[in-house]
């Protein structure tokens, strides 16, 4: 056992006993950890404030090699995102980007590009105040070409040509698609509009703030994330049941009824 630093953001908590925490962690230099905060929960605790959900801290813990729950020393606050934590809705979006990687990815391996790509989302969610959904979006594209599953969005697969027409087909299993003019995987693939291919190759190769900027109707949006979505879900089976996407439909549902009763009355 050894004492170990690390940078890290803090996905998700859960309580431990009267006075401890078992927090899951994604860390720069060893990737996904879990670490048991014990006392951390007491008005007198060291960690007070520090190791709240999306925090990024730097972390002194006690490390050893084949252990899943390692334990903590010390964390300090490296930055707090107070905005996104005074917003329900960023939270929700946060816990989406903090989700897909803590189920998809494996205990102690590092992914450097994966942690800044996750640290950078929580940055924009915390700076922007519109286009929120679209930086998720861009999250998810880019998380899904990190993972390994990269989708063919350049140009139609069969002839080639980039410029997209006013209806695709598009296979979330062989991850390309077909322009109108092919005829293929009309049967087989998922009917998609040329704007959604379009809007995806920004977001895959912008980041993910400058995604917050893009113009998408709810439509489109809707689009976009039911096709993101089964594209996950068909390459990554850990990502069959995420919560944190249906808490946020849920969300939405409870805000246009309050809206709607509000109007109402």
């Amino acid at each position: 056992m050894s004492i170990t630093k690390a940078d890290a953001i803090i996905m998700h908590s859960r309580k431990q006993g009267e006075t401890s925490k078992i927090l899951r962690l994604y860390t720069r230099e060893f990737g996904k950890i879990s670490a048991m905060a014990k006392g951390s929960r007491g008005t007198r605790s060291k960690y007070l404030g520090a190791l709240e959900p999306f925090n990024r801290v730097s972390l002194v813990f006690y490390k050893k090699e084949g252990r899943q729950l390692h334990y903590l020393s010390d964390a300090s606050i490296t930055e707090s995102f107070g905005n996104l934590h005074a917003q329900l809705g960023k939270l929700a979006l946060a816990a989406v980007a903090c989700e897909i990687i803590d189920k998809s990815e494996q205990d102690d391996h590092s992914h450097p590009e994966q942690f800044l790509l996750l640290l950078n989302t929580l940055r924009a969610l915390d700076q922007h105040k519109t286009g929120l959904r679209n930086i998720i979006r861009a999250f998810q594209i880019q998380f899904i070409t990190m993972a390994g599953f990269e989708p063919e969005l350049e140009a139609c697969h069969y002839c080639h040509r980039p410029e997209v027409d006013t209806l695709l087909y598009f296979s979330p299993n062989l991850g390309l698609y077909s322009c109108s003019q092919c005829g293929h995987l009309k049967e087989t693939g998922k009917p998609v509009s040329g704007f959604v291919i379009e809007l995806l190759r920004w977001f895959k190769g912008g980041t993910v703030a400058n995604a917050a900027a893009a113009k998408v109707s709810k439509s489109v949006g809707e689009e976009i994330d039911t096709l993101l979505l089964e594209y996950l879900q068909t390459h990554i089976d850990s990502l069959l049941n995420l919560k944190s996407v249906s808490y946020m439909k849920k969300l939405e549902i409870d805000l246009l009824q309050y809206k709607s009763n509000e109007k109402a009355g």
